[in-house]
């Protein structure tokens, strides 16, 4: 059967997850800035809702420390029906993270421990906390390549092949540059409806 293999393919549009406050990316991107100051009241998850759960074209989410815990949250514990466009995540360092950011994280790393419900790919220095980043890895059904840019022989990748889908994700790498320029967003500012709980 015929399933449209001469219809064009549409590259997914690359949008970085940030956290208020984050440094920069040295590249002009469409971006969701996070507000996690009062984590727990839910907003930021609300935010990307608000981002992506009406979205129709395909999208690859790209995020850098902490951010990669909201996206992973995110992912884990919100309907199917919001993930549609999401063609993968791509993540970065996930455990380099300020000091002020050390609470939220804390309270993420303990969230749910489902694989990710799209293909996903872990960055990080070889020489950082690699354990504890493979470990988060295997929890998301991640794929996991060291500074380098090569698979690591951790379980987690020593038999598994490395499809299509993952070779697309790494194409997005570069986009997570940081640079001094402070470039021009196309920021996303969706309103958050009211927060989980009453009070903030």
């Amino acid at each position: 059967m015929d399933l449209g293999s001469d219809a064009p393919f549409e590259k997914p549009q690359p949008i970085v997850v940030m956290v208020k406050g984050d440094q920069p990316l040295a590249v002009d991107v469409e971006r969701v800035e996070l507000d996690l100051s009062k984590f727990h009241n839910g907003r930021w998850a609300l935010q990307l809702d608000a981002a992506f759960a009406r979205r129709d074209a395909p999208v690859v989410l790209l995020a850098r420390g902490v951010a990669c815990l909201a996206v992973t949250w995110w992912a884990q514990l919100s309907p199917r029906s919001y993930l549609r466009a999401v063609s993968g995540a791509l993540l970065d360092s996930p455990l380099n993270i300020g000091f002020e950011q050390a609470s939220i994280a804390a309270i993420v790393r303990t969230g749910p421990t489902y694989r990710l419900p799209f293909p996903s790919v872990v960055l990080n220095d070889g020489l950082f906390q690699v354990e504890e980043v493979l470990a988060l890895a295997d929890r998301w059904g991640s794929r996991f390549i060291g500074a380098d840019g090569t698979a690591t022989e951790h379980p987690s990748n020593r038999h598994a092949l490395f499809p299509d889908s993952e070779a697309m994700l790494l194409e997005y790498r570069a986009l997570l540059h940081i640079g001094a320029k402070t470039p021009q967003y196309s920021a996303v500012s969706a309103e958050p409806s009211p927060p989980f709980a009453a009070s903030d």
